[in-house]
């Protein structure tokens, strides 16, 4: 019944998300994944192999990227916004709140075992990384999901959903930081690095809280009784 309410958030939300989520992007990290690529490519030279297709850089990569944050940010706002429906909080301030959870999921998280990475990093296998990173992911999002709506005597259920990704622990690479030959090189890869992490860092805290905000305030404004959505989806 609400579907097209909830679509509707989503899509607003990501309009207004991806923008300022691009603009940061483009102002303060991509410069910095830049640098590090020319790194990258005076370390491996000219390479005569067939490589898979990329976006040109300039304004193709700008596209292309800028798509990619909008169709990530309309999954992301569907998500919060179902779930805001779902359990009937309509409201700007819950919508921070719930924003924040996503931020401390999608991105804290998993950048405790696996910091944002730059080109001419060595890293572990990347299936690894990605199971390691959704079962981060999942725990996560059920130990903040049991701390903020069980009963008080389930709580250290949540804790523990927390704290296991990290005991089981995150794939390592054999060899950690950077290969480049040139140790005044690895000193700037590794400034670089450290940049990347606060600015991406930054980047993912502002997605996430417009994201949170803008779910919640289009909530109360489409959705006049959103605590009727949970009969409803059984129908």
């Amino acid at each position: 019944m609400y579907f097209r309410q909830v679509f509707l958030i989503a899509c607003l939300t990501a309009l207004l998300a991806s923008f300022c989520f691009s603009v940061y992007q483009f102002a303060f990290v991509n410069p910095i994944i830049f640098a590090a690529e020319n790194f990258e490519i005076s370390e491996t030279g000219i390479n005569m192999a067939v490589e898979p297709w990329s976006p040109e850089d300039g304004i193709e990569r700008s596209f292309f990227t800028f798509l990619a944050n909008f169709l990530m940010s309309l999954a992301y706002g569907l998500i919060l916004a179902s779930a805001m429906a779902f359990r009937g909080t309509n409201s700007t301030l819950k919508g921070l709140a719930w924003g924040l959870a996503g931020y401390l999921t999608i991105f804290v998280a998993p950048s405790l075992g696996l910091p944002p990475e730059i080109p001419g990093m060595a890293a572990a296998e990347l299936s690894q990384r990605q199971n390691w990173w959704l079962l981060t992911v999942t725990l996560t999002g059920i130990g903040l999901a049991v701390l903020a709506f069980s009963p008080r005597y389930y709580k250290g259920a949540g804790i523990i959903f927390l704290i296991l990704p990290h005991l089981i622990g995150a794939p390592n690479p054999a060899i950690h930081g950077f290969s480049h030959p040139d140790p005044n090189a690895v000193t700037a890869l590794m400034e670089l690095w450290q940049q990347f992490i606060i600015q991406t860092s930054i980047a993912n805290a502002l997605l996430w809280i417009i994201i949170g905000l803008s779910t919640g305030y289009l909530c109360r404004k489409f959705i006049d009784d959103v605590s009727s959505l949970q009969p409803n989806l059984i129908d």
